[in-house]
């Protein structure tokens, strides 16, 4: 009878080396490298699935998007100026930028006009940003296509840079400029009329008001709607 060999018996490990061995070369030259493999192509497909996925998913969120900001615009022009008429000063200079921005984008023209002395002139649209006739009056007023205002001397430079001149207007927004821009154009605002209409800011604005009151009073609901 032979005499058994315990698990621990050093004659034993060694009689299970060669097998180990074997087993280890079979499994990593044939099984490993396959497996692998595998594994691989199967990641790497499910890897573009998902960037493919992602990659639709993000444009349907962008062009959603682009659809809201298309639909949120009060007009196709960048900005609208609000500016009077009666004013020729003003006139003449709101036709020469009207003619520069039709030479410079034809058809896509990036600057809207308003007349708040136009019969039609409406301070309830929302194109026309909420602006009466007193505050337009009062100072040149624009309003960008996403509803926001604009007031003062920087709408010059804003629409100066609509028609590539905005280089004339760039100093007004200058620290050691800007405050003596601000003080002269409120100072022009202020007597802009009479200089150039030959009436006070708050004759015309009377004036507008009790137009408006006599609209208001001949009008009724089934003749005719006042935008005043």
């Amino acid at each position: 009878i032979m005499p058994s060999i315990s698990p621990t018996h050093p004659e034993q490990k060694l009689c299970h080396r060669p097998l180990i061995t074997a087993c280890r070369r079979f499994l990593f030259q044939f099984i490993v490298p396959d497996y692998l493999s595998l594994n691989c192509d199967t990641i790497m497909l499910q890897l573009s699935s998902n960037l493919l996925h992602r990659w639709h998913h993000c444009r349907r969120i962008v062009a959603a998007f682009s659809t809201n900001i298309k639909h949120d615009q009060l007009f196709k022009e960048e900005i609208n100026i609000l500016y009077d008429s009666k004013c020729n000063v003003c006139k003449l200079e709101m036709d020469m930028l009207a003619s520069r921005d039709a030479r410079l984008h034809g058809s896509k023209r990036r600057i809207k006009l308003t007349d708040i002395e136009s019969d039609s002139f409406d301070p309830n649209d929302p194109a026309n940003g909420g602006i009466s006739y007193a505050k337009g009056m009062s100072a040149i007023n624009a309003v960008y296509r996403d509803g926001r205002v604009i007031e003062g001397p920087k709408v010059f430079l804003k629409a100066y840079e609509f028609v590539e001149l905005g280089w004339l207007f760039k100093f007004t927004e200058w620290p050691v400029f800007k405050p003596a821009v601000d003080i002269g154009y409120n100072y022009f605002a202020k007597y802009r009329t009479k200089i150039t209409r030959g009436s006070s800011l708050d004759e015309l604005i009377s004036a507008y008001e009790e137009k408006s009151k006599i609209e208001r009073a001949s009008c009724t609901s089934l003749s005719c709607t006042t935008k005043r």
